[in-house]
């Protein structure tokens, strides 16, 4: 090898080497950038899922929904991309993937929430006729705990619960205010801190209470059932677009082809993604009434 062979040998070595340096540089900072954001992401994560980990009873750790969250998204990443043969799909199912397992366990969490206060105007009901005959407050709260089915036994049963342990019964019931927030709720607890504070009929407040709950949820049927149409219709204004995009593509392959192969195509794609989300979201926001 002669001098200037031996010269390009080392400059394109170093060249090599300064390439393999740089893209080393580059993974770790990306990998550490990927570390810290995780690690933020679970911290603000663990706040929230354990509060409703906890009022659910889930033995399940918020790490673990974590980990199963990023498993769901590789999983669905890898299954759709391939069978796709389009990273970009595979990119956007794996998102879906991560925010599945909270979904559910929101989905869970609201259902359980919702069956709590329509359990609750049969509870103030109860608890008033046990009064009426004759009952202390906390053998009535113990008469719901065994009679009730869940999720409002198993919330009086730990009521009661800490109660025997020497809780005092506000405290206890600001406990059960805390796992199922809700303004009905909250009325209940208020009117039985006041009534212990200063006296008064508690039979007939929880009777109160139960009457006024019973027409509210009377008013809110009436306005579900007025604004169902309205409903469905931005229900069938969203899956539209969807729809007709599915038939083109499987009707004349060669008009949708543009769309995903240009990034014309895509930007187009996540504007009308955002444009259907803009206007789902008005749609609900006009629709919705609370009472």
């Amino acid at each position: 090898m002669n001098p200037a062979q031996a010269s390009e040998f080392l400059v394109l070595f170093a060249s090599l080497a300064l390439v393999f340096l740089a893209v080393v540089l580059l993974v770790y900072s990306l990998i550490r950038m990927a570390v810290r954001g995780l690690q933020s992401y679970e911290s603000k994560y663990v706040a929230g899922a354990t509060r409703t980990l906890d009022a659910m009873y889930l033995t399940m750790t918020p790490q673990q929904i974590l980990w199963l969250s990023v498993l769901s998204s590789v999983v669905t990443a890898l299954l759709i991309g391939v069978s796709t043969l389009n990273a970009v799909v595979g990119f956007i199912a794996g998102a879906v993937g991560f925010v599945a397992p909270y979904l559910v366990i929101r989905l869970l969490k609201w259902r359980r929430d919702r069956r709590f206060g329509e359990q609750l105007v049969d509870a103030l009901i109860g608890m008033g006729n046990a009064l009426r005959a004759g009952h202390s407050l906390p053998a009535a709260l113990e008469l719901i705990a065994r009679e009730m089915d869940n999720p409002m036994g198993q919330e009086m049963r730990l009521v009661v619960q800490e109660m025997r342990l020497g809780v005092p019964m506000e405290q206890a019931l600001d406990h059960l205010c805390q796992r199922m927030p809700s303004e009905d709720l909250d009325i209940l607890v208020t009117s039985i801190v006041i009534s212990r504070q200063v006296g008064g009929n508690l039979a007939e407040i929880f009777d109160n209470i139960a009457h006024t709950i019973r027409e509210r949820h009377r008013i809110e049927g009436k306005i579900a059932s007025l604004t169902a149409q309205g409903k469905l219709q931005g229900l069938v204004i969203a899956l539209l677009p969807l729809l007709i995009g599915v038939f083109l593509n499987a009707y004349s392959p060669d008009l949708m082809r543009p769309m995903f192969q240009d990034w014309l195509g895509w930007a187009l794609i996540g504007l009308i993604v955002v444009l259907e989300a803009f206007g789902v979201l008005l749609i609900w926001r006009i629709v919705s009434i609370k009472v």
